[in-house]
Order: C-alpha cells, then sequence, then structure tokens
C-alpha cells in the first residue's frame, strides 16, 4: 500500500463515498476538505502508484459523468487553452524521454488528474450560488485547520502524522509549517490565494467567521516561514486594493508589463535578477538559485523549446552550479517545469490559459451590477493573479493543484456568463 496508512485509506474511502452520495451542487463539498486535510503525494500502490487527488479526481468524474443530472458542457477559450497544454505537454514529453512506456504511463496519470479534475469542477460550477457555497465550505475548513497549524509551528508536532505525514520541514533552525501539504511553501502560497476569496465572503455576510478565517490564512503565511508566500501576500493585498481603481484596471496592467520591460533594459542584471534576488524578504531564501535556474533556462532556450527535455530532465544545475547539489529544476518555478517538459508552445499556452482566466474574471467583475458580486469576482481574479505569483517561485503539485483547476473552472464558468451576455444582446 505504498505510502499509505490505515486512516489514510479511511478518510480516503470516505471522501469517495461522500462525493458518490451527494447531490451534483454538492459534490464538491468532499473535494473542498480533502484539499485542506488530506495530503496529496500519499499513494496507494495498486501496481502502480495512485495519488489521493487521483482516486478523488476518477471518483468524481464518475459520479458526474455517469449522472443522469450532468450538463452538456459548452467549451470555450479558456477550455480549450486548458486541454490544449495538457496535451501538448503529455505528447512532446514522451518523445525525448529515455523510457519512453514509464513516460507515457506517468503522462496519461497526470492527464487524469488533470482533465478529469478540471472536467468535474466545471460540470460543478453552474451558477454563482455554487461558488459562494465553496467559499463558506473553505471558510470552515481553514478554521479547522488551526490547532494543526499551531501544533506544527509552536509544538513540533505535525498532528498530520495520523494519516501519514510525519515529517517537520525546518530550515536554519525555524520551522516550516506544511500542515498536509508537501511543502511549506504550497501551504502558504494556498493560504495567501484564498484571503481575497475570503475577504470577499466576508464583504458579503459580514460574518465574524470569514473575518477570522482571512486573519488565520495570514497566520499560515507567516508560519509557514518562506518569501514567496510573503510576495504573493503583499501583491494580493495590492491587487485587492486596487479594487476601488477597478476602473483603471488596463491600465495598470500596461503600466507594470512596460515597467518590467523598463527594469530588465536599464539595469545591468536581467529582470528575474531583480524579482528573486533584489525582491527577498528572508535571509534563508532560495532566491539566488532561483535566478541562476531562469538564467540556465534562458540560455539554454535553444535545447528545450521543441521537445523539453523529458524524463532525462534538464540537468542544468550539473552544468551551471554542480557545488550545490541541487537541481532546483522543478521545483522552484512552474512556467519553467511546464517548458521543460512541453516545450515553449505548451508553456506559451499555458501563459495565455492564466491571462485568459485573469482577464475573464476581471471583465466579468466590472459587468455584475451589485457591488457585492463586482468585489466577489474580482476576489476571484486576484486569486487567480496570486496562482501566476506563486508559479514563479514553486512548482505545482499535491492538493494546491486542486485549487488552481477550481479557479480556472470558476475562471470557464464567467466567460461563458459573458458569452451569453453578448448573445443576447447581439439579439
Amino acid at each position: 500500500m505504498g505510502s499509505a496508512n490505515g486512516p489514510f485509506i479511511c478518510f480516503l474511502l470516505v471522501m469517495m463515498i461522500w462525493i458518490f452520495a451527494a447531490s451534483r451542487e454538492n459534490k464538491i463539498y468532499p473535494i473542498v476538505v480533502a484539499m485542506c486535510f488530506l495530503p496529496g503525494n500519499i499513494s496507494i500502490n495498486i501496481g502502480v502508484n495512485f495519488q489521493a487527488v487521483r482516486f478523488l479526481t476518477i471518483a468524481g468524474f464518475i459520479s458526474v459523468y455517469l449522472g443522469s443530472n450532468r450538463k452538456p458542457l459548452v467549451m470555450n477559450s479558456i477550455d480549450k487553452c486548458f486541454f490544449a497544454y495538457n496535451i501538448i505537454m503529455a505528447v512532446v514529453y514522451v518523445i525525448p524521454s529515455v523510457n519512453k512506456s514509464g513516460a507515457a504511463i506517468f503522462q496519461a496519470g497526470q492527464l487524469v488528474d488533470t482533465i478529469f479534475l478540471y472536467l468535474f469542477l466545471r460540470n460543478i460550477i453552474q451558477s454563482k450560488e455554487d461558488v459562494r457555497k465553496i467559499a463558506n465550505l473553505l471558510s470552515i475548513c481553514i478554521l479547522c485547520l488551526i490547532p494543526f497549524i499551531i501544533s506544527e509551528y509552536f509544538f513540533q508536532k505535525n498532528l498530520f502524522s495520523l494519516v501519514g505525514r510525519t515529517t517537520l520541514n525546518i530550515r536554519d533552525g525555524e520551522i516550516r509549517a506544511t500542515g498536509s501539504f508537501s511543502h511549506a511553501i504550497l501551504f502558504g502560497s494556498f493560504a495567501a490565494a484564498l484571503i481575497p476569496f475570503l475577504w470577499a465572503n466576508y464583504k458579503y455576510r459580514g460574518s465574524k467567521k470569514d473575518l477570522l478565517a482571512v486573519l488565520t490564512c495570514i497566520f499560515f503565511i507567516f508560519s509557514c516561514s518562506s518569501s514567496g508566500p510573503l510576495v504573493c501576500l503583499a501583491g494580493v493585498l495590492f491587487f485587492t486594493w486596487f479594487f476601488k481603481y477597478k476602473q483603471y484596471s488596463k491600465l495598470l496592467a500596461r503600466a507594470m508589463f512596460l515597467g518590467a520591460v523598463f527594469i530588465h533594459v536599464v539595469r545591468e542584471s536581467p529582470i528575474w535578477h531583480f524579482i528573486y534576488v533584489r525582491i527577498s524578504i528572508k535571509a534563508s531564501s532560495t532566491g539566488h538559485y532561483r535566478y541562476m535556474l531562469t538564467e540556465a533556462a534562458a540560455k539554454e532556450f535553444k535545447n528545450w523549446w521543441l521537445l523539453g527535455y523529458g524524463d532525462v530532465g534538464p540537468a542544468w544545475h550539473l552544468k551551471y552550479w554542480p557545488w550545490t547539489h541541487a537541481p532546483f529544476t522543478d521545483m522552484t518555478n512552474h512556467y519553467l517545469l511546464v517548458g521543460v517538459r512541453g516545450g515553449a508552445v505548451a508553456m506559451i499556452i499555458f501563459m495565455l490559459t492564466c491571462y485568459k482566466s485573469v482577464s475573464a474574471l476581471g471583465r466579468y467583475s466590472l459587468s455584475q451590477k451589485a457591488d457585492s458580486a463586482q468585489f466577489l469576482w474580482w476576489a476571484i481574479m486576484v486569486m487567480m493573479i496570486a496562482h501566476c505569483i506563486t508559479f514563479l517561485s514553486v512548482a505545482y503539485f499535491g492538493q494546491i493543484t486542486m485549487l488552481l483547476y477550481l479557479t480556472m473552472a470558476m475562471a470557464a464558468f464567467s466567460q461563458n456568463e459573458l458569452n451569453k451576455s453578448n448573445t443576447a444582446n447581439i439579439r
């Protein structure tokens, strides 16, 4: 049974049974609970290693797409980009791989994890009420996580050891809380991404529970003791505050782009040196290695732009920083991870998916009449921006991918609503 223990398997079975037993509109509940409490990197060996996310994905997909009340999915540009970059990355990855059968099996599993989960979420999110329901449940889950993180951060005891998460993450004598997540940065980034969503729910309901959940997320960010989530928090606070000037959002986007180009041109070092080395909050941060990674990616572009590296991996560290004994390639930049696995085409389409998601959520927010609805969809847009910021500091794996696909599914829903509105206006 791989690394899974008895309590983990029981918890997983309860979540799967819950998915099948729940009505369509309530199937999101076990997914959100698992996102917060079920370690995504623990696997069960059934000939091959199946992680928890894959079991839940298959259960959710089957329960929805074999159900009698399933509605047909209306594909839009976000959906097409999402499927395109995942399929291209899977196919391209196999071509240069040495162990082609192993690479094919690996990518087949990745496609199940991504496309099945995304299709499940797209079918579940069919109204604004579904989105509010998700926010309410996330508030409860965040509050329920408090004793786990307090125990880990202050008493060095990980209560998730009950389901197999036994390790403590310590760097330079400082505890880096991870909760049920595989890495401290993933946990802190998860909390940072949720802040605007939970804050919008508080503004709508006025519930102290939602406010406490927001404050709890801030505590989680500091407890993970990582620079990336702190930078993400700063970005989240700025873009959430900018809601009062939302009519200037396009101007802000252009100004930020031109500012980045200006910094890149006038400085002796490239823009990624400014991002990773100059914007460093913690002394123990690995920002310098992230800079070296991006620098190596730029120098080696001719070697990976077409087909990536497959299962061989880029191994840039052997050429550029062999003294560290730390590859840092597949864990510190999600954009580059997509690139080295699927080539430049997959990476560009992935970035286009992110851009379209942010754009659709922003436009849908501005199209709403009620201030509370405007702020809700603006907050979800900020949550998507938080993912885009985090991609610069860590590659996603485990249950945080569930939050990413949930955010993209919300963006695709908003795009469908915009398309309906445009069609009605034409008529």
